[in-house]
């Protein structure tokens, strides 16, 4: 497995992961909100209006190409940094990437930002991965991201 920061080139697979992963762990309203932050990552400005600076990887692996992304930004105004749009593809759930890659960004970002915050919003389907790994949830929001998505915001 190699962890590698994001390029245009890896666009049409970013947006491959994602899609494999609706309806459970996102929902179709958020994938032009994702296709928009690759957008920006392709021309290195920052994918969410309230960062100052974006970092996005992708996770490769030898035989099967990309098969996840992930990353994170550092919040204005706020001593906070937030995960952002991280996935594996859902036919390798399970196998301990996704665990790999949160460590990865999470290592980043404590390198970078020591005395930064870390957080993110999750699903009531993902909350309990983030547990395992430290976070605590701090905010439930009833149908936060639609209907069938509950919000979780977690920190660390």
């Amino acid at each position: 497995m190699v962890i590698r920061n994001y390029t245009a080139a890896d666009k049409y697979f970013c947006i491959e992961v994602f899609k494999s992963n609706l309806p459970q762990y996102f929902d179709h309203a958020e994938l032009p909100l994702f296709i928009a932050w690759l957008e920006k990552q392709d021309l290195g400005e920052p994918g969410h209006s309230g960062s100052i600076e974006d970092h996005y990887y992708v996770v490769e692996l030898p035989e099967k190409g990309i098969v996840g992304c992930g990353g994170f930004y550092v919040a204005k105004d706020i001593n906070e940094i937030r995960f952002a749009w991280g996935m594996i593809h859902s036919d390798i759930h399970k196998h301990g990437l996704g665990t790999e890659l949160s460590k990865f960004r999470i290592m980043k970002m404590k390198e970078g930002w020591p005395n930064h915050k870390i957080t993110l919003g999750t699903s009531q389907h993902t909350f309990p991965f983030y547990e395992k790994m430290g976070m605590k949830v701090v905010k439930i929001i009833p149908k936060g991201y639609s209907e069938e998505l509950d919000r979780y915001d977690m920190e660390l």
